[in-house]
């Protein structure tokens, strides 16, 4: 009997640990054992959690109706042919939003702190120790001067780290959002290239 309490005693912290684990996002890499390059199946077996499938003509219009200028996004300058979403809620494992593969491969992750729950945001944070709600100065300072800021209307808090291949989003001057995407030294080269045709996908 002594031994068996032994045996459900350390499972129990064993389990313990494993739930706060953090959850660590590292650019250009991915979530934890979430990594860029994986197939839908694989990401899916890492992350669990009831996904939701669109197309790359629905991607484009759901920009649309949010006013977002698909010619300087990164997942559209990249390119992507289908778009996984949690729009339930958030899987366990990771409060990850957005999936998006390009020829079935994995190639921009969206983690987001309005879907995680209080016990997530506390364990979310980049592999350089910035985490969810730290201040955009603070971020930006620590991120460095290789990015390319993106505007909506009035919003200009959304910022691509090309070379680290991290954006980051925020509400409020706090970080709200991250995308991983894999490192894109030429992301500039790409977006004059790219942006007069995504234009005029928008404009049909």
């Amino acid at each position: 009997m002594k031994n068996i309490i032994i045996v459900l005693t350390v499972l129990f912290f064993s389990a313990a640990l494993q739930a706060q684990k953090p959850i660590v996002v590292t650019p250009g890499v991915g979530v934890n054992d979430l990594k860029l390059g994986m197939t839908a199946d694989e990401a899916l077996k890492v992350l669990g959690g009831e996904i939701s499938w669109t197309n790359y003509q629905q991607q484009v219009d759901d920009f649309i109706s949010y006013e977002a200028r698909i010619d300087s996004v990164m997942q559209f300058i990249l390119g992507f042919d289908s778009c996984g979403r949690f729009e339930k809620q958030p899987p366990e494992s990771a409060p990850v939003f957005a999936l998006y593969f390009n020829k079935g491969r994995l190639n921009f992750i969206t983690v987001s702190s309005y879907t995680a729950s209080e016990e997530q945001l506390k364990l979310v944070q980049l592999s350089n120790g910035l985490k969810f709600h730290d201040a955009m100065d603070v971020c930006v300072r620590i991120m460095g001067d290789k990015y390319v800021p993106v505007g909506y209307g009035d919003y200009n808090g959304d910022y691509y780290h090309y070379e680290d291949g991290v954006e980051m989003v925020y509400d409020e001057n706090r970080l709200t959002s991250i995308g991983i995407f894999p490192k894109t030294p030429d992301f500039i080269k790409l977006l004059a290239e790219k942006s007069k045709q995504l234009r005029e996908e928008a404009e049909k």
